[in-house]
């Protein structure tokens, strides 16, 4: 017959007598927990090594493209430094307005800054092209790209000298370019997280006083979080530093995002536990003992379906999501591991002194019996609180049934940013910028003659075939002229022979395609793989580049790759908690009514952040666009492991009530007033700290920030509250159901339930 093991709370189990050896070697559990955040401080100071988390990574055709370029050839792009001056009046061709361009640039090229060379419009003014290039349509702005020596590094050491440095009275200034962008996104990144902890943590801190009533017991929350990010932290610089994985600003931001709310959550958990133990008269010994095999239970449980929702986001390594969920693993597994050792000794050494300097709080937050009731009142009448709760979080998620996306690109910076803005006129209002160019990489061969006639001949050939596709201005690249090949070099034209120098080395060589087409619409979409089919046919490796290009390897890997992700999380997730409580359907249940939130959450998400509902994108600061390619994976992985925090907690109670009294009705109420409170209490900390990232710049931030706050707001009310209590009430005896071995490993029989 099948059994729900109870086991889980004897006190021989592991758990328990984990509990007991961490009362006996108290010094030397906190001495090495310690010890571990101070190496991490060291590790911290010796800084990180992060790649850039604005640009597609390496493992995609576009971002190899991208790496190749910027290895190869670094004075492409990534070096210019764009200045963008402005005047309501006059146009750039007034005397006086020259005489402003000229006076705000000298500082900067005569300066202690290397320059290597710059173009304005005032250096071939009859050019209709270099007028083009240089000059807005109405006249009135005028952009000068200025080349700045060294490396990309050593030049975004010198960002905020090259904005001030050139400024005038005369005329407006903004500054803008790929590197000044990527500067101020890596920049808007760091400040988001510290914007994030400041307005989150002390927010967490007031909800904990509410819960423990006492000031001491409400701190050590705050400590084990505090332990796991300096940890966390030290070993993401660690990692960075020595190149073992590629990580990004995005793991620090993610260990803040995840880590500070789980270990706070997860501390909660220890801390109430003890305290209960306590009250029941139990020594320190014996009450560690039995919070590490029931709370502590609870909180490994929950740390592994967490972290199988992170860890799958290391399964899509053509995007920077590895990064992401590197972090967020990072965090939770210190998480744990503090929560676990090291906080479960200072409570022993705490003892009472766990209550000391108790303050007020409102008889309303800790009514006795209130959850119980409403548990009661829930199962009373099941499917009139099942129904339209279902129906509610059906006609959440709607939304999400419109959704349209995009791999995010300069959009998802503040709309006042100036790199934004000024890139953003410099598309719209300069001729030469309204046509996007695709850039695409010629990979040559070790020793291979550049100027070999087959080599020609094939990359000419390329370009004539992608020259003649619908949307293509222009094939741009010396190989795509053929005719220069029947001269030495020396006597092809000037600009030819700069274009030779500047767009090919020993091993690759770059042709630029202008289109029609904006980056991200679907003429750009169907261009990128038109010619990487016609690529796929040349003897050459040739890798189409650029920000269309990313966008198609993203959707590409994401149509791949989701449904085994989501298979996988789904099924690992139902294998852990029925290793947790032994039966079949409450581990389905589950699962569903997870789904249930996160598909609600994320039609919010449409409905805010591509929509704009109520104006709440003005009021918010950013654009209303399609939904980032990385927001829906994120928030599964992310969500889908935080939500079910509550879920195994509420479980482990109901699971040890039912144990006790072999009553499904009595389990579900017993279980959800034990554990009501400390799910109220652990999800309002997780939306204050979510919350905090919804002032985030950066729009995946914010709109993940949003996501995740409203995703645990519906788990821990609709779902918690009323869902879950009304499901189990219908499910009777059956959710306790499983065909299970026993611990001993001898076959109890089939089929039946047993408390």
């Amino acid at each position: 017959m099948g059994q729900v093991c109870p086991a889980a709370v004897a006190d021989g189990s592991l758990l328990h007598r984990f509990g007991e050896m961490l009362y006996d070697g108290q010094r030397a559990v906190l001495s090495l927990g310690v010890l571990s955040v101070l190496l991490s401080g060291i590790l911290i100071s010796g800084g990180s090594a992060f790649i850039d988390g604005n640009n597609p990574p390496p493992n995609s055709e576009a971002g190899r493209a991208l790496m190749l370029v910027s290895e190869e050839l670094p004075v492409v792009d990534s070096n210019v430094v764009t200045y963008v001056f402005t005047h309501d009046t006059m146009v750039w061709s007034d005397p006086e307005y020259e005489q402003a361009v000229e006076s705000a640039l000298r500082p900067l090229l005569d300066g202690p800054i290397g320059i290597m060379g710059h173009s304005s419009a005032y250096q071939s003014p009859q050019d209709p092209y270099s007028v083009s290039q240089h000059v807005s349509s109405d006249g009135r702005s005028t952009a000068v790209f200025v080349t700045i020596d060294g490396t990309e590094d050593e030049v975004r050491g010198q960002v905020g000298e090259l904005r001030a440095i050139v400024d005038s009275e005369v005329l407006e200034v903004m500054v803008t370019g790929s590197l000044i962008i990527n500067e101020d996104f890596d920049v808007l990144l760091k400040e988001d997280t510290v914007r994030a902890e400041v307005f989150g943590i002390p927010l967490s801190l007031v909800i904990l006083l509410f819960v423990f009533a006492t000031l001491v017991a409400a701190s050590l929350p705050m400590l084990t979080a505090g332990m796991m990010f300096v940890s966390s932290v030290g070993i993401s610089y660690w990692i960075s530093d020595k190149g073992v994985i590629g990580l990004t600003q995005w793991t620090v931001s993610m260990v803040s995002l995840v880590g500070i709310a789980v270990s706070i959550d997860y501390s909660l958990f220890i801390v109430s536990r003890f305290k209960e133990e306590l009250s029941k008269g139990s020594s320190e010994r014996e009450a560690v003992a039995k919070t590490m095999d029931t709370a502590g239970r609870a909180v490994l449980y929950s740390g592994a379906t967490v972290a199988v929702g992170l860890c799958s986001l290391f399964y899509f390594d053509a995007t920077h999501m590895p990064s992401m969920g590197f972090g967020g693993a990072v965090a939770v597994a210190f998480a744990l591991i503090y929560s676990l050792t090291v906080l479960p000794v200072i409570l022993c050494m705490l003892g009472d002194r766990i209550n000391d300097l108790r303050i007020p709080v409102p008889e309303a937050w800790s009514r006795e019996g209130f959850w119980r009731d409403f548990a009661t009142k829930v199962m009373d009448k099941p499917w009139r609180w099942l129904a339209p709760s279902v129906a509610l979080l059906l006609l959440l998620g709607s939304p999400s049934l419109g959704a349209e996306f995009n791999a995010g690109g300069i959009g998802t910076l503040p709309p006042d940013l100036e790199s934004r803005v000024a890139y953003e006129e410099l598309e719209r209002d300069f001729p030469a910028f309204q046509a996007s160019r695709i850039p695409v990489v010629v990979v040559l061969a070790e020793g291979q003659d550049p100027f070999d006639a087959g080599l020609v001949a094939g990359i000419s050939g390329f370009c004539a075939e992608v020259g003649a596709l619908d949307g293509v201005i222009s094939t741009d690249s010396p190989y795509c002229t053929p005719e220069l090949f029947a001269a030495p070099l020396s006597d092809w034209p000037a600009e030819a022979q700069e274009a030779w120098a500047s767009t090919r080395s020993d091993s690759l060589a770059m042709i630029s395609v202008a289109t029609h087409y904006n980056s991200s619409s679907d003429g750009s979409e169907g261009l990128v793989r038109s010619m990487r089919e016609i690529a796929s046919g040349s003897e050459q490796e040739i890798l189409v580049g650029g920000w269309s290009a990313y966008e198609v390897d993203m959707r590409d890997h994401l149509v791949e790759r989701v449904p085994t992700v989501v298979t996988l999380v789904l099924g690992l997730t139902m294998l852990l908690i029925w290793f947790q409580v032994r039966s079949i359907l409450v581990p389905i249940k589950a699962v569903m009514m997870n789904v249930f939130s996160i598909a609600a959450s994320y039609g919010l998400v449409v409905l805010v952040f591509q929509e704009g509902f109520m104006g709440l994108d003005e009021v918010m600061n950013f654009t209303a666009q399609p939904i980032d390619y990385m927001v829906p994976p994120l928030l599964f992985g992310i969500a889908f492991g935080l939500s079910m925090d509550y879920e195994v907690l509420m479980l482990s109670r109901i699971h040890e009530s039912w144990i006790e009294t072999g009553d499904n009705t009595v389990a579900v109420s017993e279980g959800l007033q034990a554990s009501g409170g400390l799910i109220t209490g652990a999800a309002a900390i997780m939306v204050a700290v979510f919350s905090g990232f919804i002032l985030a710049d950066v729009m995946i931030i914010k709109s993940l920030g949003f996501a995740l706050a409203v995703a645990v707001l519906i788990d821990a009310t609709i779902v918690r509250a009323i869902v879950v209590p009304s499901a189990m009430r219908l499910m009777g005896d059956a959710n306790w159901w499983s065909p299970s071995l026993s611990l001993t490993g001898k076959d109890k029989g089939g089929g039946e339930t047993a408390p």
